[in-house]
C-alpha cells in the first residue's frame, strides 16, 4: 500500500515472516532507485520517501529473493524494463 502525502510517499508493506524488503524501481527518467524498508512492531514493513516524478514503476524485494508487487496498486508492464510492476502515477495528484 501507498500512501501519497504533499511532500512524501509511504510505502507499507505487509509480510511478518520477511528479514529484509526493498523498494526497486524508476520512473521515465529511467534511473533505478532503491530504498530499503523498515520492520514495524507489528511485522508490517514501512518507507518514507520522496519523489518528484510523473511515474514511478516498482516491486518490493523480499529477503533478496522473492519479488511482490502492491496490490493496492496499477500493474503495468515496465516501459523500461519489460517486467510485471506496480505502477503510481504521481502527475495524476
Amino acid at each position: 500500500m501507498v500512501r501519497a502525502f504533499p511532500d512524501e510517499l509511504v510505502f507499507a508493506f505487509n509480510d511478518p515472516c520477511a528479514r529484509s524488503v526493498e523498494i526497486h524501481g524508476h520512473g521515465p527518467d529511467g534511473v533505478p532507485r532503491v530504498w530499503a524498508m523498515r520492520r514495524g512492531q507489528d511485522g508490517s514493513w514501512h518507507a518514507r520517501v520522496r519523489l518528484e516524478l510523473p511515474w514511478f514503476d516498482f516491486r518490493y524485494l523480499v529477503d533478496g529473493r522473492f519479488w511482490a508487487l502492491d496490490a493496492g496498486v496499477r500493474t503495468v508492464i515496465s516501459e523500461l524494463g519489460g517486467a510485471c510492476c506496480s505502477r503510481l502515477d504521481l502527475a495524476a495528484g
